[in-house]
């Protein structure tokens, strides 16, 4: 007996095609699998079901990928606090000034540590006594770090927090440009065990499409957090599963401003327009919440109220608690009211990876 088992993804469900041979006789079975769910008010974690896939899109191997895959960035963030930006020709005085961790990729794969996810972390650290730092930081919130040796500089974030928490950014490149084509491949490994794969725009774009290709031949769904915006194929992007931006990110992608987002004909409408980049796109919306389109349909999901001191990190909290409930079996509406849910506490603190709520926190909350 022979069996062979192709598979689609429709975000939530795995609808199979069965071919089946006994002694030559040919039977077939269609049908779908739920690949788990998440009992309300239960602490326990489902693992979603994933199989390799043969050159022809079929399915000889059942695995089960468990692990929260970043490729992505790693920086050091200078974050100074004032009232407003200074005018062209003025020195303004900062109400305050710290430094902390962050990085796109950093912060996301954070996030998903802290809410109990194996991460595992593909990136570069700079030589210098920062790079230490935050590679040493990265280890200490449980994520396994496979980092490209560089002699560059740590990469960099100069961050302002204005008025009520609105963040203007800078990022400096630095090691995160060490992150290639071939340091992917020489940690091709890792897509193996992976249970979904996360990128962003913080590195080289060519070590994002390699990574989508590596994710593919491996059956394993990717997060694209496009982010900062920069020109991204479309031959890349349709083979991601989930296309995240902010209202600023998608504006940029699509050449034209969106119109207001309390106006959900026009949210709605630039959701649909994004998908001609993924099926799947998640446009976040800050304090009013974010849209869900999963192909077949488009919901809203509102924010959650809080006291916004400083939104750094509020993206990068949301991403990495996406990625958690996917991997475990989450919906993908279930699995955004729960980032949405995560993102409120961190925008409560800080700085971003210093403000993530654990489970325990998130627990708490809830209750």
């Amino acid at each position: 007996m022979t069996a062979k088992l192709a598979r689609s993804d429709n975000f939530g469900q795995v609808f199979s095609f069965c071919v089946f041979n006994f002694d030559n006789e040919r039977q077939i079975f269609v049908g779908s699998l739920p690949v788990g769910q998440r009992g309300q008010g239960s602490a326990c974690r489902t693992t979603a079901p994933r199989w390799s896939m043969s050159e022809h899109n079929e399915v000889e191997v059942p695995m089960a990928g468990t692990d929260v895959l970043v490729v992505g960035s790693v920086n050091y963030d200078y974050i100074v606090t004032q009232d407003r930006l200074p005018r062209r020709g003025e020195t303004f005085a900062a109400a305050g000034a710290k430094g902390a961790f962050g990085g796109k990729g950093a912060n996301q794969a954070v996030q998903a540590a802290r809410l109990g996810a194996t991460v595992r972390f593909i990136g570069a650290c700079g030589a210098d006594g920062l790079g230490r730092q935050c590679l040493d930081n990265l280890r200490s919130q449980g994520v396994d770090c496979h980092m490209r040796p560089t002699e560059e500089s740590s990469g960099l974030g100069i961050v302002h927090v204005v008025g009520e928490g609105d963040v203007y950014a800078t990022i400096v490149e630095g090691a995160n440009g060490a992150v290639d084509r071939g340091w992917i491949d020489e940690n091709a490994q890792l897509f193996q065990d992976a249970g979904v794969v996360v990128i962003q725009n913080e590195i080289p774009a060519e070590a994002n499409e390699r990574t989508v290709e590596l994710a593919a031949a491996a059956a394993v769904p990717v997060v694209f957090n496009a982010a900062p915006a920069r020109p991204v194929a479309e031959r890349v992007t349709r083979r991601c599963t989930w296309f995240v931006v902010n209202e600023d990110e998608a504006s940029a992608y699509l050449g034209r401003d969106l119109g207001d987002v309390r106006d959900d004909t026009a949210m709605r409408r630039a959701v649909v327009d994004l998908q001609r980049f993924c099926r799947g796109v998640v446009l976040t919306l800050g304090s009013r919440g974010c849209y869900v389109a999963d192909g077949t349909s488009v919901q809203f999901i509102e924010a959650v109220p809080t006291h916004a001191v400083d939104s750094t990190g509020a993206g990068d909290s949301f991403i990495g608690a996406f990625a958690d409930a996917l991997v475990n079996g989450s919906d993908p509406v279930a699995a955004a009211v729960d980032a949405t849910r995560v993102a409120s506490i961190t925008v409560e603190g800080v700085g971003a990876q210093s403000s993530m709520p654990t489970r325990e926190v998130l627990t708490s909350e809830v209750l």
